[in-house]
């Protein structure tokens, strides 16, 4: 994609964040889901809170803030994520194949420096 087409999808991708402003409570809290979800879709080379927070123009501890104490209903938006992808699968032409995606929540774990390899 260019620059400009990426540009072009910001509107959507508010838009889409918007689905899930009922689960955040605060504006502030709303604000910083959106700078964090903006950072972690960007080009940077580190997806940490602070490059994140600094290409932002955010506080660093601020952003950190957010991700700690900030009280969202997670449970909530979780299911508000699900049935949007629901939707959006149920329109789909069918696969011929077969095909399903999965989308799991659980990550790599951390040790030190470097990401193991294998998934706990």
């Amino acid at each position: 994609m260019t620059e400009r087409e990426i540009v072009a999808l910001g509107p959507a991708f508010a838009a889409y964040l918007r689905r899930f402003r009922g689960h955040l409570g605060q504006d502030r809290t709303a604000k910083h889901f959106g700078t964090y979800c903006r950072g972690l879709l960007s080009d940077l080379s580190r997806k940490s809170i602070e490059p994140i927070a600094l290409e932002a123009g955010t506080a660093v501890r601020t952003l950190q803030e957010f991700l700690v104490t900030a009280r969202w209903d997670q449970a909530s938006a979780r299911d508000t994520l699900q049935k949007y992808l629901g939707s959006v699968v149920a329109d789909l032409a069918s696969d011929p194949l077969g095909t399903v995606g999965v989308i799991d929540e659980t990550s790599c774990r951390k040790w030190g420096d470097h990401t193991r390899d294998n998934f706990v």
